[in-house]
């Protein structure tokens, strides 16, 4: 084992291990980097592990997204029990759940962005005049003309 023989060893560990211990750590609302100093593995090596198990980010993606509703469900909470002198913090706490929630699950708790439209008025303007003239242009030719 030349080169790297922590990263080797904490791979080793990560292999013992049932799958689904990490990933209900993940669900539980764990960091990567929580993960890693509670198991004591380096995050190079959990990060190998979740791409050699997980290539496609599905279980990820899911773990994530049962956190995130976690997270949403402790914002209810800490709002429920909030007193006016502690407002503040309830509402840093609040948010930080809410930004986290955001990003591990967009679909869901993300901000949704429309579609942005332009409208330029003086164009609308400028068409329509462009196609009435068009109209009486075509109407006017069609008139035979009479002769006196």
């Amino acid at each position: 084992m030349a080169g790297t023989p922590k990263f080797h060893q904490d791979m080793k560990m990560l292999a013992k291990l049932p799958d689904d211990m990490i990933w209900s750590m993940v669900e539980g609302g764990k960091t990567k980097t929580e993960i890693c100093l509670e198991m004591g593995i380096s995050r190079k090596a959990l990060e190998r592990w979740m791409d050699e198990v997980d290539p496609d980010g599905d279980k990820l993606t899911r773990a994530r997204a049962q956190a995130a509703d976690q997270l949403a469900s402790e914002t209810l909470a800490i709002a429920d029990q909030s007193d006016p002198e502690h407002a503040a913090h309830a509402a840093l706490r609040i948010k930080t759940r809410q930004w986290i929630a955001e990003r591990w699950d967009p679909k869901t708790y993300g901000s949704q962005k429309a579609a942005q439209i332009n409208i330029n008025v003086q164009d609308l303007r400028m068409n329509a005049l462009r196609h009435v003239e068009v109209v009486e242009n075509l109407s006017t030719d069609a008139v035979p003309k009479l002769s006196t």
